[in-house]
């Protein structure tokens, strides 16, 4: 078991470095943060935008950024907020990989953007901010960009590393500059 948790972790360890070399580029090789004519909001998988948020806002913890199964019974309430998730695409998370750090950004993809403003007030309300049990994120935003809705929240104690107007300001400058939506809590 000890050296399963070994490998998992080295193999962990050997991806984030491989993450932080890359560029916030789509597999196409086209940049996440331009925005052409008619595009309302971010290309590329949540995956991808979290690494585009990270190359605006360098955050010095040690995140994991991983899909959300929208099929599993607890994840997209955790994870979300959501009780509901059929007006969701799809959904990742990036989150410390250990310890109790009160810090949890989140990228939706909904089905159609007419819904984002739906689903963010939704995650706005339904995210527990003590899903930590023994810390809590007493700062919350949830934005949206035409299909995209991003939550962010942080312990507010993480200030020197991240705020969620740092996080705010990076998630504008991906969306070239502009936001349709930003909630707070």
């Amino acid at each position: 078991m000890k050296k399963l948790l070994a490998v998992i972790l080295a193999a962990t360890m050997l991806l984030s470095f491989a993450a932080c070399g890359k560029n916030a580029e789509t597999n196409d090789g086209s940049d996440i943060s331009t925005e052409e004519p008619g595009v309302t909001a971010p290309a590329g998988t949540p995956e991808e935008i979290i690494d585009a948020v990270y190359a605006e806002k360098s955050v010095s913890l040690n995140l994991m950024t991983t899909a959300v199964d929208l099929e599993d019974e607890y994840a997209p309430k955790y994870n979300l907020g959501l009780d509901d998730v059929s007006k969701v695409k799809e959904a990742a998370v990036s989150e410390p990989m250990m310890g109790s750090q009160a810090y949890s950004l989140v990228v939706v993809r909904v089905n159609d953007a007419a819904d984002a403003e739906d689903v963010a007030n939704e995650m706005l309300n339904g995210i527990d901010q003590r899903k930590w049990i023994c810390v809590e994120a007493d700062t919350l935003k949830v934005m949206t960009k035409g299909d995209i809705v991003l939550l962010f929240m942080v312990d507010s104690g993480f200030a020197d590393t991240v705020t969620v107007d740092e996080i705010e300001a990076a998630f504008t400058a991906v969306c070239g500059g502009s936001l349709d939506l930003v909630l707070s809590k």
